[in-house]
C-alpha cells in the first residue's frame, strides 16, 4: 500500500503502512521538502527506511536489508544513521523490501512508490524471535545449581560455555560499537535516579553452607565524575552517606553497577574482546562477549583498599547484549589471577541490569537489577546479593546531604568561564617522596575531581600528604576546593595569578 501526499498548513507527510499496525507519517517542514524535491532527480524518489523495536524505540543492533525492484534488478542505499537507510535514486513502481538481523524475524513486505513521492518513510517493526537453548543453559549463576551441591563459588568464566547458535555469525565491531554508545549513556542514567538498596550479606562455612543473613535497607544515589586520566569516579551514597562501616561485616562493596562501563570506550581499550555468538539470555536472544583484563593496561574498573594498601582488579568475564538496543543485560566477572597483596583469592560478581520506565518523566533508564558477589579473603568467605527497587527520577527537590568522597580533592568553578590552575601537593618531611604539581583546566559551572592515592591523580599515599596549593587565574572566591581525606592536611588556594601557569 502505497502513502499519499497530505498538505495540512505548511507541513508534508510522507505516509506508509507500518506492518498491520496502521499508517505512518514522517513530517518534514515544507522549506526542507522543498529543497529535497528540487534536489531530487526528475522522476526519481528517495525511500527511507527506519528500524524500530516493539516498544516503538530505535533498533541499532546489525541488519541486512534488500529493496529489490518488479524487474529483480536490487536498488543500493546507504547507512546514514545506526538504524536508517536511505536509497536516494527510486523509480516509480513496485519493490519487494527485505530485512533479516540475529535474534529478529526476517520480513518481506511490498511498497509501491507513487511518481508523486520525492520523500517515503517506512518505518519497519523488528519483533524478536523466540530462542530456547537445547538445555538449560544460561549464566554461570544459574548453572550453580546443577554443579557440585557443596561448591559455594559458581562456575568460572572459562569453565563453561553458554550455548550459541551456532549459524548465526558475530559483528563484533558492530556489537562493541553499540554497547559502548549505550555506556555513554548509562554514565549520564546513574546520575538520574535514587532506589531502596537491599544488602544481604551471609558468611559461608567450610562445608559451602551459608548462615543466617545479616539485612540492611538504604536510599541509594549516586554521582559520577571524570578525572583527567580518563577515569570515572562513582560515589554511591548511602542514606546521604558514603562511610564503609555501615555495611554489613564492615566490608564495603561499592561500585558495582557500573562494571558495564568497560564497554565505554574510555576503558574498553583496557580489554580484549571476543565475541562468542548469540545465545540467549532470559528466553530473550543476547549476544555473548567475552572479556578479559589486557596484560598491558592498569585495571580501572575495580580495586581493593585493605591496610593502606591499594590494589586494582584485573578481570575477566562474559557479557550478554540485547541484540536490538545492544543494551548490557546481565554481566558477569572474576579474578584473572588472585590478589596476594591484599590477600583476596576468588571474586565472582554477577550483575543484571533492567529497563525501568517513568511514566511521569516519560523517560525510560536502564537501571541495575542485582548485584550477586561470592568472595573469599583471608580464608574467609562470604555472599553477598544487592537489591534495587522503588526507583525515582533524581531531582534537585529530593537531594541528600551528600558528603564528598574520601581521598579526594574537588575544584569548583563558580564563574561563567573557564578557570586554569596549578595544584601542588607536598609530602610529610622526611618521606621519601617528591612534590606532585597538577596543571588543568575547570570548565564554567562544573567541577574537577582529584584523586589520591597511589596509582591515582596525586601518586602520593594519603598518609603521606602534608600540605596541597591551588593557583589559579581567576578572581576572589571563583574556584571553591574541597579536600576530603582521611588524615589532617592544609590546603591553600591562592587566586589572580597569571594566566601563563607553570607547575
Amino acid at each position: 500500500m502505497g502513502g499519499a501526499r497530505i498538505l495540512r498548513g505548511f507541513a508534508v507527510f510522507s505516509c506508509s503502512l507500518m506492518l498491520a499496525t496502521g499508517i505512518v507519517c514522517a513530517r518534514q517542514d515544507s522549506s526542507e521538502s522543498q529543497q529535497a524535491q528540487n534536489s531530487a532527480r526528475p522522476g526519481l524518489s528517495s525511500l527511507r527506511i527506519s528500524f524500530r523495536l516493539q516498544d516503538e524505540s530505535a533498533y541499532i543492533g546489525p541488519v541486512k536489508v534488500r529493496v529489490v525492484a518488479s524487474d529483480g534488478i536490487e536498488v543500493r542505499g546507504t547507512t546514514e544513521s545506526e538504524g536508517e537507510i536511505v536509497f536516494p535514486d527510486i523509480r516509480p513502481g513496485m519493490y519487494a523490501l527485505e530485512t533479516s538481523a540475529p535474534g529478529f524475524l526476517s520480513l518481506r513486505q511490498n511498497i509501491r512508490v507513487e511518481s508523486d513521492h520525492s520523500h517515503m518513510v517506512r518505518f519497519v517493526i523488528m519483533k524478536t524471535k523466540s530462542i530456547q537453548p537445547p538445555s538449560s543453559q544460561g549464566s554461570s549463576a544459574l548453572l550453580l545449581q546443577n554443579s557440585n551441591p557443596l561448591a559455594w563459588l559458581p562456575p568460572g568464566v572459562d569453565d563453561i560455555q553458554p550455548w550459541v547458535d551456532p549459524e548465526v555469525a558475530c559483528p563484533l565491531t558492530d556489537v562493541l560499537r553499540g554497547a559502548g554508545r549505550r555506556a555513554r549513556e548509562f554514565v549520564s542514567d546513574l546520575e538520574k535516579f535514587s532506589a531502596t538498596e537491599r544488602v544481604e550479606h551471609q558468611a559461608i562455612d567450610a562445608t559451602g553452607s551459608r548462615k543466617s543473613p545479616d539485612v540492611r535497607e538504604f536510599k541509594y544515589v549516586v554521582t559520577v565524575e571524570r578525572t583527567s586520566k580518563g577515569v570515572f569516579l562513582l560515589d554511591e551514597y548511602r542514606n546521604g552517606s558514603s562511610d564503609p562501616e555501615q555495611f554489613p561485616a564492615r566490608i564495603a562493596t561499592q561500585g558495582m553497577p557500573a562494571i558495564a562501563l568497560l564497554f565505554h570506550p574510555v576503558l574498553a581499550i583496557d580489554f580484549d574482546f571476543a565475541c562468542e555468538g548469540l545465545g540467549a539470555w532470559e528466553g530473550r536472544s543476547a549476544w555473548l562477549v567475552h572479556f578479559i583484563q589486557r596484560p598491558d593496561r592498569p585495571g580501572r574498573i575495580l580495586g581493593y583498599q585493605a591496610g593502606g594498601r591499594y590494589s586494582s582488579v584485573p578481570l575477566k568475564g562474559r557479557a550478554w547484549i540485547d541484540p536490538g538496543t545492544l543494551q548490557v543485560l546481565q554481566i558477569e566477572s572474576e579474578l584473572v589471577h588472585s590478589l596476594p597483596e591484599v590477600a583476596l583469592t576468588e571474586e565472582h560478581i554477577a550483575i543484571a541490569y533492567q529497563q525501568v520506565p517513568f511514566p511521569s518523566r516519560e523517560q525510560t533508564l536502564w537501571l541495575p537489577r542485582t548485584v550477586e558477589l561470592h568472595v573469599e579473603r583471608r580464608g574467609r568467605r562470604y555472599y553477598r546479593r544487592h537489591t534495587f527497587r522503588d526507583f525515582q527520577l533524581f531531582s534537585v527537590d529530593t537531594a541528600q546531604n551528600i558528603q564528598l568522597a574520601k581521598e579526594s580533592y574537588r575544584f569548583t568553578n563558580q564563574s561563567d568561564y573557564e578557570i586554569r590552575g596549578v595544584f601542588t601537593v607536598t609530602p610529610v618531611s622526611g618521606a621519601k617522596l617528591t612534590p606532585v604539581a597538577l596543571t588543568f583546566a575547570i570548565p564554567a559551572r562544573s567541577s574537577v575531581v582529584k584523586l589520591v592515592g597511589p596509582g591515582k591523580d596525586v601518586g602520593i599515599p594519603v598518609e603521606s600528604v602534608a600540605s596541597a596549593t591551588f593557583a589559579h587565574d581567576g578572581p576572589l572566591d571563583a574556584v571553591k576546593v574541597d579536600a576530603h581525606l582521611s588524615r589532617e592536611s592544609t590546603l591553600d588556594v591562592i587566586s589572580g595569578v597569571s594566566s601563563t601557569l607553570k607547575p
